[in-house]
């Protein structure tokens, strides 16, 4: 029989797990992996890889399960929610009547200022969270259901 870790022939081989895997291995590498009898019932361990570990001591890390997510009734309400069809143009309009750059306006929502004249050019279609921040900030309405 063969090792499946370094390929050595040898007559008795032993199960171990080694970084999740179960693999026969002889009696030399049965030290870089944990006893398949003694690897039941005990934490998951996270393994930190270094090329000298003799001064890690490992600490058990419980990882929880994750159950799949539902969609918020926030969530659900984005879903049906779309930008009005002259947004570009509305954004702009507005703007220059308050006076404000591009640059400027920008600024006071927390965007960036080709972003802003990507989205007034029509070229960018802003989503519903960048569309809510400009709705607030120029009191316009963007965002309707459809």
């Amino acid at each position: 029989m063969e090792c499946e870790l370094c390929g050595k022939k040898t007559d008795h081989l032993k199960k171990v797990k080694i970084d999740g895997a179960v693999m026969a291995v002889c009696s030399d590498c049965e030290k870089f992996g944990t006893p398949l009898e003694n690897y039941r019932n005990k934490p998951v361990i996270k393994s930190v890889s270094t090329h000298s570990q003799s001064n890690i001591s490992a600490k058990p890390v419980f990882i929880p399960q994750q159950k799949p997510r539902k969609k918020t009734t926030k969530e659900a309400d984005i879903d049906e929610l779309e930008i009005v069809p002259d947004f570009a143009v509305l954004i702009r309009e507005t703007r220059e009547k308050t006076g404000m750059t591009q640059d400027e306006f920008a600024a006071k929502i927390k965007e960036k200022r080709t972003s802003i004249a990507a989205i007034e050019r029509g070229s960018l279609k802003p989503d519903i969270k960048t569309a809510r921040k400009i709705e607030l900030f120029l009191k316009i309405k963007l965002v309707e259901k459809f």
